[in-house]
């Protein structure tokens, strides 16, 4: 059995962001689910290029075109793909607009709740 911490991991493919600076603007979340796969999301576009050849077997991007957080990003491609969110983890505190949706999907967050709106959404 595969075990991951969401958590970590959202925080070890961050780290990968390249100038350090940029790491102050782009989110990474890590959903895990029931059946293995581990879905990873940006709040960019896509993944960067370094995350990408970072991935694991298990791993795979959620590609959302939509202006989306990732922890967002993350939940909708489980469910595009049918898939139940088991845990997940991001590399900044979570917004409460995610904490809701995670709460809403019973998905256990792994990651600090900010208990407050994105700056991005008032």
């Amino acid at each position: 059995m595969f075990s991951i911490d969401p958590d970590k991991r959202a925080k070890e493919l961050h780290s990968l962001i390249s100038p350090p600076m940029a790491q102050n603007f782009v989110t990474i979340a890590v959903l895990t689910t029931e059946n293995e796969t581990v879905i990873i999301g940006t709040n960019e576009r896509k993944l960067r290029k370094k995350q990408v050849e970072a991935l694991l077997e298990n791993e795979i991007e959620a590609q959302i075109k939509e202006d989306k957080h990732a922890e967002e990003k993350v939940i909708q491609k489980a469910l595009e793909m049918g898939l139940k969110g088991k845990e997940i983890g991001a590399s900044r505190p979570i917004c409460l607009d995610c904490e809701d949706l995670i709460k809403e999907e019973s998905i256990l967050p792994k990651t600090e709740l900010k208990g407050k709106k994105s700056k991005k959404r008032q």
